[in-house]
C-alpha cells in the first residue's frame, strides 16, 4: 500500500472519529435568545453529522440525566418511558438536513428571516403541549430537570446507519414560586395581577352603567307636568268658591236679621 493510500485511510479514519464525536448542541443565542426555558430546550439540527445520498430520517431521543436505561428503541414514547425517566423516548423525527444547505452567518443575523431560519436550523424539544395520543410526542419538559439528547439516523429499512454521542446534561430553567415573588416596591404577584384585572373590569362596568343612567335621565322628556298643575289649581279653586258662598250666605242672613229688627 502506497503512501497516498495510507494518507487516504488516515483521513477517512479521522473523519469517522470526528463524526462520531458530534453531539447535539444548544441553538445559537442569536437565534434563540431565551434558551433553555422552563419547559423547552432548542437544539441545532444535525447539519453534516451524516452525509448520504440515500434518504435518511433523523430521530431525536430525549432522556432524563438520572435514567439508567439508555437503550434506543423506536417504539419508546413519552408515556411508556414516563417522560424519559426510565428510558430515552422519541421526541421528534425529520429528514436528514442537507449539509450543503447549512444556514450562513448572514441568515442567522437577518432578523427578517428569523422564523424561516428558526424552523430550518433549530429543533425545539418540548414545543408541543397538545400531543395526546400522538407519536412522537414532543410535550413540554419539566422545570429544573437535566436532560440528555442524541441524534440517531435510520435508513428506509429502518436500520441505524449512524448516531451521534449523547449530549452533556442540559438543565431547563427553574420556575419561581408565586409566593416567593417580591411584591415591594411596585411589584405584584400573579394572583394580585389577576385580582386587580377583575376589579378593574367590574369598576368599568359600574361606571358605564352609571353614565348610561345619567344620560337616560337627561334625555328622557318630562310628562304630565301641566296636567298636574291644572288639577292642583282646580282642587284649590273649588273649596275657595264654596267658602265665598258660605260667607256670602252668612253675611246675608245677618243683614236680614238686622233689617227685621229695625222694622220691628
Amino acid at each position: 500500500m502506497g503512501g497516498f493510500q495510507y494518507l487516504l485511510l488516515f483521513a477517512w479514519l479521522l473523519q469517522k472519529n470526528l463524526a462520531v464525536a458530534v453531539v447535539p448542541l444548544l441553538a445559537s443565542s442569536n437565534i434563540c435568545k431565551f434558551n433553555p426555558t422552563q419547559t423547552t430546550i432548542a437544539l441545532e439540527k444535525p447539519y453534516c453529522f451524516y452525509v448520504s445520498p440515500n434518504a435518511v430520517t433523523v430521530y431525536l431521543y430525549v432522556v432524563m440525566n438520572n435514567a439508567t436505561n439508555l437503550t434506543l428503541d423506536q417504539t419508546n414514547t413519552l408515556t411508556s418511558t414516563e417522560g424519559g425517566s426510565k428510558a430515552p423516548y422519541v421526541a421528534a423525527m425529520f429528514s436528514n438536513p442537507n449539509c450543503m444547505d447549512t444556514p450562513t452567518i448572514s441568515q442567522i443575523y437577518d432578523f427578517s428571516q428569523v422564523q424561516t431560519t428558526l424552523n430550518k436550523y433549530v429543533v425545539r424539544v418540548g414545543n408541543d403541549e397538545n400531543c395526546f395520543n400522538v407519536n412522537p410526542c414532543n410535550k413540554a419538559l419539566k422545570s429544573n430537570v437535566a436532560y440528555r439528547f442524541i441524534y440517531v439516523f435510520y435508513n428506509s429499512t429502518p436500520a441505524i446507519v449512524f448516531q451521534s454521542e449523547w449530549s452533556p446534561p442540559i438543565y431547563t430553567k427553574q420556575g419561581k414560586d408565586s409566593g416567593s415573588i417580591d411584591t415591594w416596591p411596585g411589584r405584584r404577584s400573579g394572583g394580585m395581577i389577576v385580582l386587580t384585572s377583575i376589579l378593574s373590569v367590574l369598576t368599568f362596568f359600574v361606571l358605564a352603567g352609571l353614565v348610561a343612567a345619567i344620560i337616560t335621565s337627561i334625555m328622557a322628556p318630562s310628562t304630565n307636568t301641566e296636567t298636574r298643575r291644572h288639577e292642583t289649581r282646580t282642587s284649590h279653586t273649588v273649596p275657595q268658591k264654596t267658602d265665598e258662598v258660605a260667607e256670602y250666605a252668612t253675611a246675608s242672613s245677618i243683614s236680614e236679621r238686622y233689617s227685621s229688627n229695625l222694622q220691628a
